[in-house]
């Protein structure tokens, strides 16, 4: 049975290459990204093309209630993989 995979934070590292190994072994994945001006997708470009095929890219704001329902619809299951970078600023404003 295919599952529906929704990846948070799809643009970094280890999510990107996990959004490829669900891919892979046949999930259909939709890949949330933090939306920025320039559409960049941060490590899902590095992607085979093949794999980004068969990804649903959703560029959103993870602290956005509405946008994570929305991306979230469908679902079966969720892997929340988005963080801040900057771990100082997290000290300093623990709500972003």
């Amino acid at each position: 049975m295919t599952e529906h995979i929704l990846v948070t934070g799809a643009a970094g590292f280890i999510a990107s290459h996990l959004t490829e190994a669900l891919v892979v072994t046949g999930h259909k994945v939709r890949a949330m990204i933090h939306y920025n001006f320039q559409n960049n997708w941060g490590w899902l470009e590095t992607l085979p093309q093949d794999v980004m095929a068969n990804v649903e890219v959703f560029p959103a704001d993870i602290t956005d209630p509405f946008a994570v329902q929305k991306a979230v619809s469908g679902c079966d299951t969720v892997y929340h993989l988005a963080a801040l970078i900057a771990i100082p600023y997290s000290y300093r404003a623990p709500a972003a």
